[in-house]
C-alpha cells in the first residue's frame, strides 16, 4: 500500500501536484486500466451486493432463520458482505465518472467502508466459530453474550467499535488533483500506519482465534462421541443380558435416529463454518499480507478484489449449508415468477 502522490491543499496553500502513475506508466495506459477496473469493480461489488442484500432480506423476513443463533449469526455475515460489496460499487462508479474522480468524500467512504467491512467480516466469522465452541462445551457464557437480543446488542457494539474507530483515523484534506484510484494513504494520512498496524494485527488475531475455537470445537465434539460410543455399547450389553421385554427393545430405533440427527446437525454446522473459514482465509489474506509490503495500485486492486470475492461466494456456502434459506429462495423465486 503505497503513498498517496497527489497534490493537495491545506488552507488554501497547495502543498505539491504530482502526475498519477499506475505501475510506473503515464495517464493513457492509466485510463485504459481505469475502466477495467470499474468494470470489475461493478462486478464484482454489484454481484455481492445483491447476493447479501436477498440474504440480508431473508434473515430479516424469516422469523425461523433469526432465532436460531447459529444461522443468525452466519447470515448476518452478509451484512459486512454487503458493505464490502457497496464500497466496490463506489469505487467502480468513481473510476466510470471523471467527475467524481475530483471529490474527495467519496474516496473517504469508499475507503472506510472497505476496510471496516473486511474487519467485520472477521470479528462475525469469530464470533461464529465462538459460539460453536460455547454450545459443544455447553457453558453458560452461550447464554449471557448471544442469547435471544443480546447477539444483536453484541453485533451492534461491534460495528460501532470498529467504524469508530476507523473514522477517528480519518484526516481529511483539500485535493486539487484527480483521484481516480483512491488510496489509503490519501484518506489516514499522517495516521496510515496506525491503521495498517492496526488491521494486521486484528485480523491476524481474530483468524488465529477462528482457527483455534474451530480446532477445540471438533476435540471436543470427538470427546462426546466417544463416550457416547461407549455409553451405548455398554447399554446394549446390559439389555442384552437382562433379556429386556419387547418394549423396550423398539424404542431403541428412535434413540438411535435422534442421537443420527443430531450428529448429522452438528457437524452439518461444523462443515459451514470450516466452508466460511477457507473461503476468509483464501480471499482475504493475500491482502492482510499485501499490508506488510509497499505495493503498487494494480496490486492493491487485485488483492482488493479477491477480498470482495469472498462476499460473492459466502452466499452460495450458505445455500449449499441451510436448508431453510434454500426453502425460502425457492418461496421467493416462485413468488417472482408469479409476477
Amino acid at each position: 500500500m503505497s503513498d498517496c502522490q497527489l497534490g493537495y491543499t491545506v488552507n488554501g496553500t497547495t502543498n505539491f501536484i504530482e502526475t498519477s502513475l499506475w505501475n510506473g506508466t503515464f495517464n493513457e495506459e492509466r485510463g485504459k486500466m481505469d475502466i477495467i477496473s470499474a468494470f470489475v469493480g461493478f462486478l464484482i461489488g454489484g454481484t455481492s451486493f445483491g447476493l447479501n442484500t436477498l440474504v440480508f432480506i431473508t434473515l430479516l423476513l424469516c422469523k425461523e432463520l433469526r432465532q436460531n443463533t447459529h444461522y443468525n449469526l452466519v447470515l448476518c455475515l452478509s451484512a459486512s458482505d454487503l458493505v464490502l460489496g457497496l464500497s466496490m460499487c463506489v469505487g467502480g462508479f468513481r473510476l466510470f465518472t471523471p467527475q467524481w474522480a475530483t471529490f474527495y468524500i467519496p474516496c473517504v467512504i469508499t475507503n472506510v467502508l472497505f476496510i471496516s467491512s473486511i474487519t467485520l467480516s472477521f470479528f462475525q466469522t469469530f464470533l461464529i466459530s465462538f459460539h460453536r465452541f460455547l454450545k459443544i462445551s455447553e457453558t453458560s457464557f452461550d447464554q449471557i453474550l448471544l442469547k435471544n437480543n443480546r447477539k444483536y446488542a453484541t453485533y451492534i457494539c461491534i460495528w460501532l467499535a470498529v467504524l469508530g474507530f476507523n473514522l477517528s483515523m480519518i484526516q481529511l484534506r483539500y485535493y486539487t488533483g484527480k483521484l481516480s484510484f483512491c488510496k489509503f494513504k490519501c484518506v489516514f494520512g499522517d495516521r496510515y500506519p496506525i491503521i495498517v498496524t492496526y488491521f494486521q494485527i486484528i485480523t491476524i488475531l481474530l483468524m488465529s482465534l477462528t482457527i483455534t475455537f474451530y480446532l477445540l470445537t471438533l476435540r471436543q465434539i470427538r470427546m462426546r462421541y466417544r463416550k457416547t460410543f461407549a455409553w451405548h455399547a455398554n447399554q446394549n450389553c446390559t439389555a442384552s443380558n437382562a433379556n429386556q421385554d419387547e418394549a423396550t427393545v423398539t424404542s431403541n430405533p428412535a434413540n438411535e435416529q435422534m442421537a443420527t440427527h443430531m450428529r448429522r446437525k452438528i457437524f452439518g454446522s461444523m462443515k459451514l463454518i470450516g466452508f466460511l473459514i477457507c473461503a476468509l482465509l483464501f480471499c482475504t489474506c493475500p491482502m492482510v499480507i499485501a499490508s506488510f509490503f509497499d505495493i503498487t495500485q494494480k496490486q492493491l486492486f487485485i488483492v482488493s478484489t479477491l477480498s470482495c470475492f469472498n462476499s460473492v461466494v459466502n452466499p452460495f456456502i450458505y445455500v449449499y449449508n441451510i436448508e431453510k434459506l434454500r426453502r425460502e429462495w425457492k418461496n421467493i423465486w416462485h413468488t417472482i415468477k408469479l409476477f
